[in-house]
C-alpha cells in the first residue's frame, strides 16, 4: 500500500523552460525602432506646441477693409486699441470696444454682426478691434474686466460704459449702440 500511495502523491516536475530571448525563433527587441518612435512622438508634440504659440493674423472687419484707419476712426491715428480708446475718450468720442478671438464660433458670428451694423455708426463711434490672443491687448482686457468672449464695451461721449457679453442679433446690436453709445 505504501508503494501505491507514494506513487499517487508524487509530483512530476517539468523540465525548466528557457526564457524567450534564448529561443532561436523569438523576436529580439528592436531598440532602434523604439527610440525612433519616441523621438517621432516628441517631434510631433514640440511642433504642436510651437504652432500653438504662433499668433494668428487678426481677422479684419469689413468696415475696416479697403478704408484707411483715419476714415474709419476719424482723427484718431492708428495705434494700439488701448491708445485709440484713450484718444477717443480724451476727444469726447463714443467708442465701441469689440473683444473677441478669431477661433471661437460665437466670436466669428459676432464679427459678421459687427461687419453688418457698424458701418451705420462709423462716422459717430470709434471701433476698437481687440483680439484677445494678442498679448499687447492684455492690459486693456484686464482694465475692462474681460471674462468671456465675445464682449462688446461701449463708451459714450461722457466716458460712461455699457457692456454686453455674447452674441447679439443685428437689430439688438444696432439698438445697443444707439442707446448706449449715442444716447438715443
Amino acid at each position: 500500500m505504501r508503494s501505491r500511495m507514494s506513487q499517487k502523491n508524487k509530483t512530476t516536475t517539468l523540465p525548466r523552460q528557457a526564457p524567450a530571448k534564448d529561443k532561436p525563433g523569438a523576436p529580439k527587441a528592436n531598440w532602434f525602432l523604439t527610440v525612433l518612435v519616441i523621438v517621432g512622438i516628441a517631434v510631433v508634440i514640440v511642433g504642436m506646441v510651437l504652432l500653438k504659440d504662433q499668433r494668428q493674423p487678426a481677422v479684419a472687419l469689413s468696415a475696416a477693409r479697403g478704408s484707411s484707419p483715419a476714415a474709419l476712426n476719424g482723427p484718431i491715428k492708428p495705434s494700439s486699441p488701448a491708445d485709440q480708446l484713450n484718444q477717443a475718450l480724451a476727444q469726447g468720442q463714443p467708442a465701441l470696444v469689440f473683444m473677441h478671438s478669431t477661433t471661437c464660433q460665437s466670436c466669428k458670428d459676432m464679427m459678421v454682426v459687427v461687419d453688418q451694423v457698424y458701418p451705420e455708426f462709423a462716422g459717430q463711434v470709434v471701433l476698437l478691434d481687440v483680439d484677445v490672443n494678442d498679448g499687447a491687448n492684455l492690459m486693456l482686457m484686464q482694465t475692462l474686466g474681460l471674462r468671456y468672449i465675445p464682449t462688446v464695451v461701449v463708451f459714450n461721449s461722457q466716458g460712461q460704459t455699457a457692456q454686453n457679453v455674447g452674441l447679439m442679433k443685428p437689430d439688438a446690436f444696432r439698438a445697443f449702440l444707439r442707446q448706449r453709445a449715442l444716447g438715443g
